[in-house]
């Protein structure tokens, strides 16, 4: 691979907190050392290959904390209608996905993503009656955005084998009145077989996808990424994992891919290192549990300490989504054996509940340094605040988020509660090692988007886009839990995050700097150049 230098009068390290003038000499896949931008003052780099980027600005590869790489990888595909977010109402969903299927006669199953409610104003959840008429041919499975709920037609819900009777501990199949199933699904338990529907494809259109997939994180600069879904220790998870297993070892993957598999219904993990020793290919491995204490507010299914302003009668339906006493079982045992855990928790009464879950861990494990995680937070109690550092849990967090809820939120949760709803600057202040991600593909992987979101709280017309503003934070802190703060969720802040000697050369080109543009501009930075392991793959 050889040996080169890479320079620029804005290079940000991650370990400042502004770009500085700089020479990074990369050999053999890591950085062999960081050199002043004038290096050729030293004989011992003088013949050195150079590739100068001028004011470009140059940095370590992003590192997404959360995203849920599969379904992303095929709803990012030709075979998935991606623009139902466009949707402002049942019926214009139904159109755009109708036009899908007419553009696509040769597609057996009709898949799409994106549709949100909160994008639809007053209207009541959707039922499979427009879609019916639309599309009465084909089966249809459209995932909300906030991937907890898919909608379906009559014809999917038959193939899928949606059973209206079936008991469920964490998902609802919703009914109309007279007991007929109504075509939408609710968290996780009754989306599992709508899913598998959904994700079943050939060796080779599986094969195409993630090609296509990985050249997407390699145009983004995105050199970490995570399967976030809880998949079971089972035959078809095994052989979902096995495509990727393949293509890294015959081909090289682009990114490190972290997956995080099922904790609920395990106390003995000997599955998960099973899986574990087997997927130990050079980019691909299992990196822990994750489990789902809650949904999301837009159902109700976000878990909170009070009632909910807009529903009083309720403090989150079916909640929590597993029993607390088998998650304490199964979270210690996790632990104990060393196996870090990752929690969904949307509201204060779920923040809440992981924080004394995990507290309850370190008091029977002892410090055992596996950094479990709380993702999302979209609002928190002030009393939990400074629990995360004094436990060791990272907040994982995803910006974007805030403008998907168009300030839905303070209509549910009111205003008091809506002052800690996305806490990032807050989290930050009380010693929290934040996290950034983007929950892909519930909104787009496009860093510089989260990045907008971060810095600014505004949404993509440029509006505020929530009730305490004052949450932004700065650049700075905003790219460094893009890059070492993921790392350190990864376990792989040795190695990634940051650049200096001794790491990997994951360095990305911006075609600008970041710290001196107009903020409406962020969004338009592309990643010009991109240096996986040392090598340029972009």
């Amino acid at each position: 691979m050889g040996k080169f230098i890479l320079r620029s009068r804005n290079v940000f390290t991650g370990l400042e907190d502004f770009p500085v003038p700089a020479a990074i000499a990369v050999e053999d896949k890591k950085i062999q050392a960081l050199l002043p931008w004038d290096y050729h003052r030293n004989k011992d780099y003088a013949e050195w290959p150079l590739y100068d980027y001028g004011e470009k600005m140059i940095m370590s590869s992003f590192l997404d904390a959360h995203t849920h790489l599969f379904s992303g990888a095929v709803g990012g595909s030709r075979y998935v209608c991606s623009d139902l977010g466009k949707g402002r109402s049942q019926a214009e969903c139904v159109q755009i996905i109708k036009e899908f299927a007419d553009a696509h006669p040769d597609y057996k199953r009709i898949r799409g993503s994106g549709w949100f409610i909160t994008n639809w104003g007053d209207e009541p959840l959707p039922d499979k009656k427009l879609l019916d008429e639309a599309i009465p041919d084909r089966p249809v499975y459209l995932w909300c955005a906030d991937c907890h709920s898919m909608w379906l037609n009559s014809r999917a819900l038959e193939e899928a084998g949606i059973d209206p009777d079936k008991e469920m501990e964490n998902g609802v199949n919703v009914k109309f009145e007279n007991g007929e199933l109504s075509g939408l699904l609710l968290e996780p338990a009754a989306c599992a077989p709508a899913q598998e529907k959904y994700m079943e494809f050939s060796e080779a259109e599986m094969l195409e996808i993630h090609r296509d997939f990985q050249n997407t994180l390699a145009d983004y600069g995105i050199a970490a990424a995570s399967e976030m879904f809880a998949d079971d220790y089972t035959e078809d998870t095994k052989k979902k994992y096995d495509i990727l297993k393949r293509l890294d070892e015959e081909e090289g993957l682009k990114a490190q891919i972290f997956s995080y598999m099922k904790l609920f219904g395990y106390t003995d993990f000997s599955k998960c290192f099973e899986f574990q020793k087997y997927f130990d290919s050079p980019h691909f491995h299992i990196a822990g549990v994750k489990g789902f204490i809650d949904g999301v507010t837009e159902t109700y299914t976000g878990l909170l300490l009070e009632p909910y302003t807009d529903k009083p009668e309720t403090c989150g339906e079916g909640l929590p989504l597993w029993p607390e006493k088998k998650m304490q079982e199964e979270i210690v045992a996790a632990n104990k054996a060393g196996i870090q855990v990752r929690l969904h928790c949307i509201a204060d009464g779920s923040v809440r509940m992981a924080l004394n879950l995990f507290e309850k861990s370190a008091e029977v494990n002892g410090e055992h340094g596996l950094r479990n995680t709380i993702e999302h937070i979209e609002n928190i109690h002030p009393d939990d605040l400074n629990r995360f550092q004094e436990l060791d849990v990272i907040p994982s967090v995803q910006p974007y988020h805030v403008t998907l809820a168009a300030n839905g939120k303070v209509n549910q949760i009111g205003e008091k509660r809506a002052r800690l709803q996305w806490p990032f600057r807050t989290l930050l202040e009380h010693g929290g090692a934040l996290a950034l991600g983007t929950d892909y593909p519930v909104v787009t992987i496009d860093p510089f988007t989260t990045i907008y979101a971060a810095v600014t709280r505004k949404d993509d017309d440029g509006k505020l886009t929530s009730t305490n503003p004052w949450e932004k934070i700065s650049m700075e802190d905003t790219l460094k839990a893009y890059t070492i703060g993921a790392a350190r969720v990864y376990h792989t802040e040795d190695s990634m995050g940051t650049l200096e000697p001794g790491k990997m050369a994951d360095i990305i080109v911006l075609s600008g700097n970041l710290f001196d543009v107009n903020e409406e501009e962020i969004r338009g930075m592309k990643v010009e150049s991109n240096y996986f392991e040392g090598k340029k793959i972009r």
